[in-house]
């Protein structure tokens, strides 16, 4: 039973499908398709009813209740009428006892169906799965209770033996159709949406003016989704299907092509301009590519959207070569500066005013910050608030006048006013024109002045072409006492002094008319008859055709100056603590002096005067009694030389002495001068009287020839100076002629100071050594000596440059190279067992050690270096010991407690106080080779050196004796008790490399080399 039922049901559902596929096909036809849909359910359950099954006779079951139902539910009233008229006149065709309740049956099924149509419209129930069971459990007990009216036993057999296979099987039959119907429906909406989507779709790109195609790789028309006919400028055969370069010219399809190739090689969008040929000419087309995604198997694809933006393009170039002539326009405005900017105060525009204005060319603005660049700081502020307004109104900034600042950082006031220009879709751009008020406000300034000017402190007097007064200022009724009406129509001849005869205002005349103007100095009468000075300006003023109108004068009192010009005559010629003319004066007297010598033929005479130990009376007495020496000897110079001579304070306590006149022989002038000379040194020694303080002063004095002009003024002065200062060495109190070669020596002397700081530089020096030995020849050390090995003198003798360095203070670098490489070398020696034990004697002149980081300096060579302090000497000479004792005594404890070592060189040479000796941290006493030398020959060395000897020994100090160059003095020394020894018996100075071989030597032969 079951089995048949099913059949029957799997029918029915496959003669379903049949009425889905013919609804889809008609649905664009409502009402065709509800009638064929009603006909399809309807033919449905007369095929059913064909195939029944027969449990009584006249009694048949079938699937018309799903069928009828479905037809209902999902087709409506007219489907539903339709099938259930058909499976009802049908079923009362077939007769018999059950028609009238198969009749009842498709119309039960038919009013459920459309009851649950109704109901699901309304959204009352939904179509799921259990709501479709429900409803076929429903319609099917309804079925079951119309078999209860069949005739009796036919009624109760059927009851029995279909009512639960009919549940069992026509409610999920129901439930399976109802399903596919609703997808049916469903897939059907799911179709009418995408077609009308489409519609649209299509609707709407065909209402744009653009292209829009996928293409290829190879530039293939995969889909055509716009005109294509646009796309070759007019109507042409369909290019679906075709290539680019099928479609377009090579010219336009090679770029075109390589733009979307480029979009597929970057799976980014492109966005492109590209060209294309036309009937109309060539189009500008604006494109934007974006690459789909790949699907296995096909080639990739992109989609192109392209714009005619031919008319834009236009209109952009015209909008361009718009903007370029109106910037051309700016850029040749001289008179207005104009400059372009962002609202961020980037520059973009600079014309040539702005260059002019600001001093900024256009390619150091363009790029730059306005702000920074011509806004002054204290502006900036203001003007990023303004340019802000701006953005929101450009009426915000309202023109005014600025003071802003040029590239050399000059004020530059300007008439500043703003535009702004908004772009569509564009970064607004602002304008600034900005006017030079310079020249207005100097013009603003120079009225001004003149104003003021005519009221100023100068006398001014305006005339007009016949010389009649028109005008005069407060400052000249001052000045000469006149009231204005007093002069007013009156010639300026009424103020003349007399003073000034015609051929003076001739001259005033003639100038004023060939040169327009007239200045010098007028002497006028004041109204009270006063005469006085004037300072006078007289110009010309003319029409434009060049005809005189008026005379301006204007014009100081000089009065005053006249007296101050003679007292700054006074201090500017004369030295003003002695009255006796200065360095300038001087300088000019001499010239005149050698112009005269050079006509005459005769001879003059410098002496350069200096006061002997001047400044030891400033020191003791005070500068009053100084200032007080210095008048006495000016008067007894000028009591010593004739009024013709010259005597002339140069400063401190230098003076000149320039005597004119003297024998044209230079033999005999030289002898007039000496005795000149002799005379001043006779008065300068007679005692002072300085305020109850008698004092007694000397002087020194250089004296030089002078005939015409075969020595300059300069030379004059720097030749009497150094015969001064050979006065001085010759021991003060005295008189030296200038000698050309002590020149030559000063010349020397300086290109030597020269040398030593090129050596420095240059590495010209080095350190020789020269070994000190014990009493059997052993090498106890050395002493490191200095020597020059100049490029072109050669070797410099250290007596000649050392006493150079010395006086130069170039000893102080020269001791510190000697000092670093002294200590260089010994960590040197340290690595070599032959050299380790070594001492170093190194010579520290007293110069430097008298610099006050001496001992520090010292100290950090050594840490420098790595030097071994125990094996270094330095030896102190006894000048060291006259000044600042206890000084001299720190730094030598200071480096003593390092382990430096202490000699005292040339000892018995100096002035050594053997108190100060006893405090000394020393090691050893050098006799000096002065002493050494004659030893054998001279007692009284002898005798000192035998004393120094023991001197030492009594202290404690070794003792080491320099010089040593024979045999007899060593054995000397030796009986006297001097253990070591240094000099050319054992060795000259040696080289580093010499000192090594000298020590190996001396080391493998046991005796002196």
């Amino acid at each position: 039973m079951l089995l048949e039922l099913a059949k029957g049901v799997a029918l029915l559902l496959a003669l379903s499908q049949l009425y889905s596929y013919s609804v889809r096909a008609l649905r664009q036809h409502p009402w065709l398709s509800q009638g064929v849909g009603g006909l399809l359910f309807g033919g449905i359950c007369v095929v059913g009813m064909l195939m029944p099954l027969q449990i009584a006779p006249g009694v048949i079951f079938d699937a018309r209740s799903v069928v009828l139902s479905m037809a209902s539910l999902f087709g409506g009233p007219w489907v539903g009428s339709l099938a259930t008229a058909i499976a009802a006149a049908y079923r009362w065709h077939l007769g018999g006892a059950g028609a009238p309740v198969g009749v009842a049956v498709a119309l039960s099924c038919y009013g459920l169906g459309l009851a649950y149509h109704f109901m699901y419209r309304r959204a009352w129930v939904g179509l799921g799965w259990w709501q479709l069971l429900l409803f076929g459990v429903l319609v099917h007990l309804v079925e079951i209770y119309l078999f209860t009216w069949l005739p009796g036993a036919v009624g109760a057999a059927v009851l029995q033996t279909v009512a639960l296979p009919m549940l069992l099987v026509f409610s999920p039959a129901t439930v399976l159709m109802g399903l596919i119907l609703k997808d049916v429906q469903a897939r059907m909406a799911t179709e009418d949406a995408l077609g009308s989507q489409e519609e649209r779709l299509r609707a709407t790109i065909g209402a744009i003016p653009d292209l829009l195609y996928v293409l290829d790789a190879h530039g293939t028309f995969v889909e055509v989704l716009s005109d294509a006919a646009r796309l070759r400028g007019g109507r042409g055969q369909n290019v679906l299907g075709k290539r680019l370069h099928e479609v377009l010219p090579p010219e336009d399809a090679d770029p075109l092509l390589t733009h979307l190739q480029r979009t597929l090689a970057l799976e980014t969008t492109q966005t492109f301009e590209f060209n294309l040929q036309s009937k109309q000419g060539v189009r500008r087309f604006e494109g934007r590519a974006h690459a789909l995604k790949a699907v296995p198997g096909q080639p990739r694809c992109l989609v192109l959207l392209a714009r005619d933006v031919t008319e834009r393009s236009e209109a952009e170039a015209a909008l361009l070569a718009s903007e370029k002539r109106f910037r051309s326009l700016l850029q040749n405005v001289g008179a207005v500066s104009v400059q372009g900017y962002t609202p961020d105060g980037t520059i973009t525009y600079w014309n040539t005013a702005s260059e002019r204005l600001y001093g900024y060319t256009a390619e150091e603005a363009v790029g730059r910050n306005l702000f920074t660049l011509v806004v002054p700081h204290t502006l900036r502020r203001d003007f990023q608030d303004v340019l802000r307004d701006m953005q929101a109104s450009p009426d915000a900034f309202v023109s005014q006048e600025l003071t802003l600042m040029h590239k050399n950082g000059q004020e530059v006031p300007v008439y500043s006013s703003h535009a702004a220009v908004y772009a569509q879709g564009a970064v607004a751009e602002f304008f600034r024109f900005d006017m030079d008020l310079a020249e207005r406000r100097r013009t603003e300034a120079e009225l001004r002045v003149a104003a003021t000017a005519f009221e100023a402190q100068e006398g001014m007097m305006v005339t007009n072409a016949r010389r009649s007064i028109l005008r005069v200022n407060q400052a000249f009724t001052r000045i000469s006492g006149y009231e204005d009406h007093e002069v007013i129509g009156k010639t300026p001849s009424m103020f003349s002094s007399g003073w000034h005869d015609n051929a003076f205002y001739d001259a005033l005349n003639q100038t004023l008319e060939q040169q327009g103007h007239w200045e010098g100095e007028i002497w006028n009468r004041r109204k009270n008859g006063e005469i006085y000075p004037q300072q006078m300006h007289i110009s010309s003023v003319a029409d434009d055709d060049g005809r005189v109108t008026h005379y301006v004068a204007t014009f100081i009192d000089i009065t005053q100056r006249k007296a101050a010009e003679d007292q700054i005559r006074q201090l500017a010629f004369y030295d003003p603590l002695t009255g006796l003319p200065n360095r300038r004066m001087l300088m000019d007297r001499l010239q005149y002096a050698l112009a005269s010598s050079a006509r005459s033929g005769a001879c003059g005479a410098l002496l350069f005067i200096d006061l002997d130990h001047f400044k030891t009376l400033n020191d003791t007495l005070g500068h009053d009694k100084g200032d007080l020496l210095l008048q006495q000897v000016a008067h007894r110079l000028m009591d010593a030389v004739r009024e013709e001579d010259t005597v002339a304070r140069l400063g401190g306590d230098e003076y000149v002495v320039m005597l004119e006149g003297l024998d044209a022989q230079r033999t005999v002038a030289a002898g007039q001068a000496t005795q000149v000379g002799e005379k001043i040194i006779a008065a300068l020694n007679v005692p002072y009287r300085l305020a109850g303080h008698e004092f007694h002063s000397t002087p020194s004095i250089g004296l030089t020839l002078f005939s015409g002009h075969d020595v300059a003024l300069d030379e004059l002065l720097k030749q009497a100076d150094l015969a001064m200062y050979q006065a001085k060495n010759a021991g003060r109190n005295s008189l030296r002629f200038y000698d050309p070669l002590m020149q030559a020596a000063v010349t020397r002397r300086a290109e030597l100071e020269a040398d030593i700081r090129q050596g420095l530089l240059f590495g010209q020096f080095e350190l020789h050594y020269q070994p000190q030995v014990d009493a059997q020849g052993r090498v106890l050390g050395a002493e490191a000596l200095l020597r020059w090995k100049h490029p072109t003198r050669g070797m410099v003798s250290p007596a000649d440059f050392i006493p150079v360095a010395e006086e130069s203070g170039q000893i102080v670098m020269l001791g510190s190279w000697v000092l670093e490489t002294a200590c260089a070398q010994l960590v040197s020696w340290a690595q070599d067992s032959a050299t380790a034990q070594l001492s170093l004697a190194v010579n520290v002149s007293s110069r430097q050690f008298r610099q006050q980081d001496f001992a520090e300096h010292m100290l950090a060579l050594l840490d420098y270096t790595g030097a071994n302090p125990r094996r270094l000497k330095l030896e102190l000479t006894e000048s060291l010991l006259v000044d600042n004792v206890e000084e001299v005594i720190a730094k030598m404890s200071a480096l003593r407690e390092r382990g430096v070592g202490f000699s005292l060189d040339d000892f018995g040479t100096g002035y050594s106080s053997l108190t100060y000796l006893k405090r000394l941290p020393l090691d050893q006493l050098k006799i000096d080779q002065s002493f050494v030398r004659d030893v054998l020959s001279d007692p009284n060395d002898a005798v000192i050196a035998k004393t120094i000897v023991a001197l030492g020994r009594s202290l404690g100090l070794a003792v080491i004796a320099e010089g040593v160059e024979t045999v007899e003095q060593r054995d000397f020394l030796l009986d006297s008790g001097c253990q070591a020894y240094q000099g050319y018996l054992f060795s000259r100075p040696l080289s580093v490399d010499a000192f090594a071989v000298y020590v190996l030597a001396s080391q493998v032969q046991g005796e002196p080399a």
